[in-house]
């Protein structure tokens, strides 16, 4: 009997734990945007496929563009295909042959079991990575969405993290000191706005 408690009480920690996380990761979720909008909410920003989504950290740069998305076997099996590009010098000059580019699938599936009525889902990889920059990346209905923040990570506090949409297409494109970028951090009190992205830079609504 004195080896059944230790065992009860680990197992009670390890369903604690994984239900915590399932409860950070299903938090806030933003509206659903349309293919041809960026959606900016307050943990996030939506982009379309195919479009350039800026990061900044510490003075240093990073680009994500997603480039597919599609659905598994259910609705629940959600996949996207990812580049990114990273130039950690702080100049911002993504043609330097310092850029750290990386092209990756994110995923997640099908929960396979539940606990207290939470789904739990093994094996999902919902992080994009750009440099040493993680941020949490969700498919829903193919709307590619990074936040502010690791999947694993509370949200609601700062982690120096700043986003900003364009409507570039092509790393050659971009110019990370063009006047008309908006950069955004978390702010739990901005409303979510959608914008065409053709008229990204024409919208003078929205906060930063």
């Amino acid at each position: 009997m004195r080896l059944i408690k230790p065992i009860i009480l680990s197992s009670i920690s390890i369903a604690v734990f994984l239900l915590e996380g399932i409860m950070m990761i299903s938090a806030d979720e933003p509206s659903l945007s349309k293919a041809d909008e960026v959606l900016i909410a307050p943990n996030s920003i939506g982009m379309p496929l195919g479009t350039i989504l800026l990061i900044r950290e510490s003075g240093n740069y990073g680009a994500v563009k997603f480039t597919k998305c599609w659905t598994g076997k259910t609705d629940y099996d959600q996949h996207a295909e990812y580049e990114s590009y990273y130039q950690g010098d702080k100049t911002g000059d993504f043609g330097k042959s310092n850029v750290k580019h990386r092209k990756e699938e994110v995923y997640y599936k099908k929960p396979s079991f539940s606990i207290f009525g939470h789904p739990i889902s093994i094996g999902d990889k919902r992080d994009i990575r750009c440099g040493p920059i993680e941020l949490w990346w969700s498919g829903l209905k193919c709307v590619t969405t990074v936040y502010f923040n690791r999947h694993d990570q509370k949200q609601g506090d700062y982690y120096g993290i700043e986003l900003a949409p364009t409507p570039w297409t092509d790393i050659s494109q971009v110019n990370v000191f063009d006047p008309r970028i908006r950069w955004y951090k978390y702010d739990e009190n901005r409303k979510d706005v959608s914008i065409l992205v053709d008229r990204l830079w024409d919208d003078k609504e929205g906060s930063r």
